[in-house]
Formats: structure tokens, C-alpha cells, sequence
């Protein structure tokens, strides 16, 4: 059962903290809201020789059934927004991104619209370059802000995290705290003209409302992983309550009682079915702790 010790959970069940509710218990959890407790969550793990895993909003991520063992921390909690310049908003690491593309549509700043239907925040979306529609996180970056492994606070650029496609060195550093974005003036009205174009494309190609942790693979140079998954029959192919959308074959849904072990199954049959006919060796997207 989970209980705390010096205000961090424990046995804390990592299901209710991905996007796909799959998990098992974190030995320790936190969420902080300040960044001074982010600082204490940071000095309990160093303090116990803890490893550390950092979510914002849980998706990308696929936990281990048995759990973690060391503290995962949650950002969602670290939030809010600033718009430090005519052109440059300030996001905090648990900023969800629907909401702040919203924000930036009211205040007619255009680059967040592109992103609106991606269920993720501001820590996570730099993480991994989150991307949709031609435009990717690191293309509106300018700066963020890191709690470093050992409790500093430093200020590094979208070089210095060496930002890629749906990677960066983050995690090499410390933790996100927040970031600021230069976005491209434009009128409310054509930034929500492009935002509803994205999400009823997004809506007819993608599945919606279900337990899914986004795209399970990257696409390879040239390629689309869902095309190449399609075209293999992974459509519909299913392994205990876990199984491959209908609508879309790189998404992966939880049907309720989903394991990661039938992730991992699913993962494999299809990197081996793409590579026996393409040639073609598929990266996961998804991180998957095994």
C-alpha cells in the first residue's frame, strides 16, 4: 500500500501516471509544485544512492509491471506561464501544451498551435523534441532552465542539449524546470484556423480517447513506421489487453488490464515483421523500461 516518508510516496502505482495506465509500484514518487521541492525531492534521492526517472505528463513511457525501484518524479505540478517578450513565453516543466497553445493563440503567438494535440507538457515535450505537422519543440526553443542532478540551477540552449529528432541530453544534466519560447506573431484568428485543421486531421488518422503512450516508433529516415506497420497486417494484432489501433498501427492501446510484457511482445513482433519485409530496422519511440 502506498504511504510516505519525508513527504514522498512510496509503493506509489506507476499506472496512474502514464498516459497507456501501465506500471507497476515506484519504491518512491513525488510531485513537486515549487522548485524548492524539487530540489529536496533531487537531495532524497542523492542522499538514499537512488535512481531517478523524471515524467511530466506520462506518456511516452511504458513502466515495468514489477515497478521501479528508486524515486520517479512527476512534474506535472511545477506550472504556470509568462510571456516574457512581445514574442517569447515562459513555460514552466508541467505546463500542459494544449493549454498553453491556447494561451499563446489569445495572445496571437503562433508555433504551440502545430502542437496542440499532443498529450504531453512543457518538461517531457523538450525531453524528446515533441513534433507534429513540420514543427518540432527544438524550432521554437530558446533557452531552458535545468535543476542539475546535484540541486543547481543552470541556464543551457537548445545546442548545449544537443536537441534532436525526438531525443535531446536533457536527462544528461538534470531536470527541467521551465523554458522560454520565441514564437512568430499572427492574428488569434488564423493560429485557431490552423489549431482546429491540425486536430480534426489529428482526430481522423489517430486514435482518441483511449490508454496509448503516443507513437511507439520513430519514423525511419524515408519512411512512415505506421505506413510500414500497416502494410506488415499489425493492424488490430492484440496480446492479452494489449493491442495495436485499427486507425493507426503505430499506437499501441491499453484495453484496461494491459502489461508491459504485452507491449514488449507486440514491440517486438512488429520490428520483426517490418525488418523481414522492409528491411528496415524500427527505433522505438517509446521508452520502455524492461
Amino acid at each position: 500500500m502506498p504511504s510516505t516518508v519525508a513527504g514522498i510516496l512510496q509503493n506509489e502505482p506507476l499506472r496512474n501516471h502514464t498516459t497507456i495506465k501501465i506500471g507497476g509500484p515506484a519504491r518512491y514518487f513525488s510531485r513537486p509544485s515549487s522548485l524548492e521541492e524539487l530540489k529536496s525531492a533531487l537531495a532524497f534521492a542523492r542522499d538514499r544512492g537512488l535512481s531517478i526517472y523524471v515524467i511530466s505528463g506520462g506518456s511516452d513511457i511504458v513502466f515495468p509491471d514489477r515497478g521501479y525501484d528508486g524515486l520517479v518524479i512527476r512534474l506535472d505540478g511545477i506550472r504556470g506561464v509568462e510571456r516574457a517578450d512581445e514574442d517569447v513565453i515562459m513555460a514552466y516543466a508541467g505546463e500542459s501544451i494544449p493549454s498553453l497553445a491556447i494561451l499563446a493563440e489569445q495572445w496571437g503567438l503562433s508555433g504551440f498551435e502545430y502542437l496542440f494535440g499532443v498529450p504531453g507538457r512543457i518538461g517531457g515535450a523538450i525531453a524528446k523534441n515533441a513534433g507534429a505537422y513540420g514543427l518540432e519543440i527544438k524550432d521554437i526553443l530558446q533557452e531552458v532552465e535545468l535543476v542539475t542532478w546535484e540541486g543547481d540551477v543552470v541556464r543551457m540552449s537548445p545546442r548545449e542539449i544537443a536537441i534532436r529528432y525526438r531525443e535531446s541530453d536533457v536527462l544528461k544534466y538534470g531536470v527541467v524546470y521551465r523554458a522560454w519560447f520565441r514564437l512568430r506573431k499572427d492574428s488569434p484568428e488564423s493560429i485557431r484556423q490552423r489549431r482546429e485543421d491540425f486536430s480534426k486531421k489529428r482526430m481522423r488518422t489517430q486514435p482518441y480517447g483511449v490508454a496509448t503512450a503516443g507513437c511507439m516508433f520513430k519514423n525511419p529516415p524515408g519512411h512512415s513506421a505506421g505506413k510500414l506497420l500497416d502494410m506488415v497486417g499489425m493492424k488490430g494484432e492484440r496480446r492479452g489487453d494489449v493491442m495495436i489501433s485499427r486507425k493507426h498501427a503505430n499506437f499501441f492501446i491499453n484495453l484496461g488490464e494491459g502489461k508491459s510484457e504485452d507491449v514488449i511482445y507486440l514491440v517486438e513482433l512488429a520490428r520483426k515483421r517490418v525488418f523481414e519485409e522492409f528491411g528496415v530496422k524500427l527505433e522505438e519511440e517509446v521508452i520502455i523500461l524492461r
